[in-house]
């Protein structure tokens, strides 16, 4: 869970604090000059030098204040329409929580990009081919992670081959009535490249045929 730094307050906190600060830096600007110099125009000088004293430091908070109110919205892209014009510091760290919370609860996952496989180290190079691959199988703190399939994963695994099985059925009712097949006296598309097939049915303008088609149906 997120928190507010130490050292950044709220408008309405720094509010209150240029107020009191503001009231304390003028007496005691107004006590220092008179005392001193012995002199009320020094005092009043002396009150505003406290006062200006207190604008700055309500000013260098504000600052500190709206930076990291950016910081946070820009950290876990929060749209500033769900403060409803309301864009405080408790508003965005509630904000912040929530976001935090459904990141936790929903994390990003991604597959490795390196086709080597698992090296466990900064490489050099993008392209260090002296990187050794370490496979993941070959290491014990891999091991028993594998676990039983949710309900979601069992159904979508037995959709998966049941379409597998329809899929392949399909597939060999289309080679068995296939006329090409049929006319070479094979069963299976692949064994064509075994017979003269492509020989006898060469066409010399199959590929600007395959263009033409090609273009036409871009250009509907």
């Amino acid at each position: 869970m997120q928190s507010i730094p130490k050292g950044v307050y709220s408008h309405m906190a720094l509010r209150k604090r240029w107020l009191i600060l503001s009231f304390s830096l003028s007496i005691l600007g107004f006590g220092i000059g008179y005392l001193v110099f012995k002199q009320v125009l020094i005092g009043f000088i002396g009150s505003l030098v406290g006062q200006f004293l207190a604008i700055v430091d309500y000013i260098d908070r504000r600052s500190t204040a709206n930076k990291w109110i950016e910081e946070m919205l820009s950290e876990l892209h929060i749209d500033i329409d769900d403060f409803e014009g309301a864009l405080t510091l408790e508003r965005v760290l509630e904000q912040v929580n929530m976001q935090t919370i459904e990141v936790e609860k929903n994390p990003v996952r991604t597959r490795g990009k390196d086709v080597r496989g698992f090296t466990g180290g900064v490489l050099e190079s993008d392209l260090d081919e002296q990187q050794a691959i370490r496979p993941v199988s070959k290491h014990d703190v891999y091991a028993d992670l594998e676990q039983d399939l949710t309900i979601a994963e069992q159904v979508k695994a037995e959709a998966d081959k049941r379409y597998a099985e329809h899929a392949q059925q399909r597939w060999e009712e289309a080679e068995r009535n296939d006329p090409d097949l049929i006319e070479a006296g094979v069963t299976r598309l692949g064994d064509l490249v075994t017979t003269d097939y492509f020989e006898k049915n060469q066409d010399s303008k199959a590929i600007s045929k395959l263009t033409s088609d090609q273009s036409s149906s871009d250009e509907k």
